[in-house]
C-alpha cells in the first residue's frame, strides 16, 4: 500500500501545539486535551489559545490541571475518517507524561487501519514528526518505509528544552524536588532533555546564553557533517530568547541545517513548563 493524501489521514493530540500550515492541513486532524482553572474547563487550543492561557497563569491561584481525552474521543474520530482513508496514523505525547496514548490505544483496538504512535516527545518535538511525515505523506511512500521512518524518528530525535522557571515541572510532579533546588540558586539554568519519553537535566549552566550555545553544541554533537538536519524551535511567548536560539543554529557552519517550523507551546504543555520556555528539537535524515 502507498501511503499518501488519498489513502491516509494523521491524528495528533493538541500537544503537539502545531504551526498553522499543519494544523489547517487537510489529512491532519486534531483531538484536543484539556486545560482547567479551578472548575473552569478549556479545550486546548480551540476554547484557550496560548496568549490567553499565559495571561491566566500569572495570575492563577494555583497550577491549572489538565485531563487527556477519552478513548471515546478519538473513536468519533477514528470511525468518522476510517469512512475516507484506509488508513489512520495517530500520533501523540509521550506516554511517560500522559495518559493520551492510552486512550488511543483502546480507541484504536476498535477499529481496523489505526496505527498508534508514542512520538515520546511533546510540543514542537511532535510537530517536527508531523512535519516529516506528511512530506513523505505528500509525494507517497510505501507503507513499510513510511512506517520504518516513524521508528527512525523516534528512536534518533533529539529533544532540548529550557524552561525560565522549574516551579511548575516540580509542582505538576515531572521532575523531583533536587532538580527543582538546583534551578532556584546561583543562576543556575538546567537544559532538560526528553529522552526516552521522560524529562532528564542534559546540561546544567550559568545564564541563559550558555544554556542556548549549550542546546546549540549538542546540535553539533548528535549530527555529522553532509545529510540534512531538519530542526523545530518552539517557545512560550518568548520571541527574544527564540531569536538568540535560532540565530546560535543559523551560525553553524559545518551542518546542512533547516528549520522546518517555530511554534509556540500551547496550554497543556505550558502548564507544565511554564511561561517563557524555548526548546530545540531535530533530526538528522
Amino acid at each position: 500500500m502507498i501511503i499518501d493524501r488519498s489513502t491516509t489521514a494523521i491524528v495528533v493530540d493538541s500537544t503537539a501545539d502545531l504551526p498553522d500550515y499543519l494544523a489547517s492541513d487537510p489529512n491532519i486532524t486534531v483531538v484536543p486535551l484539556t486545560v482547567y482553572f479551578g472548575e473552569e474547563s478549556f479545550l486546548d487550543w480551540i476554547e484557550l489559545k496560548p496568549e490567553e492561557f499565559y495571561a491566566r497563569l500569572k495570575v492563577a491561584p494555583q497550577l491549572p490541571r489538565t485531563s487527556q481525552p477519552s478513548a471515546g474521543a478519538f473513536l468519533e474520530r477514528y470511525n468518522e475518517l476510517r469512512r475516507r482513508y484506509q488508513r489512520i496514523y495517530s500520533v501523540h505525547l509521550s506516554g511517560k507524561f500522559s495518559g493520551t496514548v492510552a486512550s488511543a490505544e483502546v480507541a484504536a483496538s476498535q477499529v481496523d487501519g489505526v496505527k498508534v504512535v508514542d512520538s515520546e516527545l511533546a510540543t514542537g518535538g511532535i510537530a517536527l514528526l508531523i512535519d516529516r511525515i506528511m512530506e513523505r505523506v505528500d509525494r507517497g511512500t510505501p507503507e513499510e518505509e513510511f512506517e520504518a521512518y516513524l521508528r527512525k524518528f523516534v528512536a534518533e530525535k533529539i529533544f532540548y528544552f529550557l524552561p525560565t522557571t522549574l516551579d511548575q515541572l516540580y509542582k505538576g510532579g515531572r521532575i523531583g524536588r533536587a532538580s527543582h533546588l538546583v534551578g532556584t540558586i546561583l543562576n543556575i539554568k538546567p537544559v532538560l532533555s526528553i529522552d526516552g519519553g521522560v524529562i532528564d537535566v542534559y546540561r546544567k549552566v550559568r545564564g541563559v546564553r550558555q544554556a542556548l550555545e549549550v542546546m546549540r553544541d549538542g546540535l553539533v554533537e548528535h549530527t555529522r557533517p553532509g545529510p540534512m538536519t531538519y530542526v523545530s524551535l518552539s517557545h512560550g511567548l518568548n520571541l527574544p530568547v527564540l531569536e538568540q536560539l535560532r540565530e546560535l543554529v543559523l551560525g553553524v557552519t559545518n551542518r546542512n541545517i533547516q528549520i522546518r517550523l517555530t511554534s509556540i507551546v500551547g496550554p497543556v504543555i505550558g502548564t507544565y513548563v511554564g511561561p517563557g520556555a524555548v526548546s530545540l528539537s531535530f533530526i538528522q535524515e
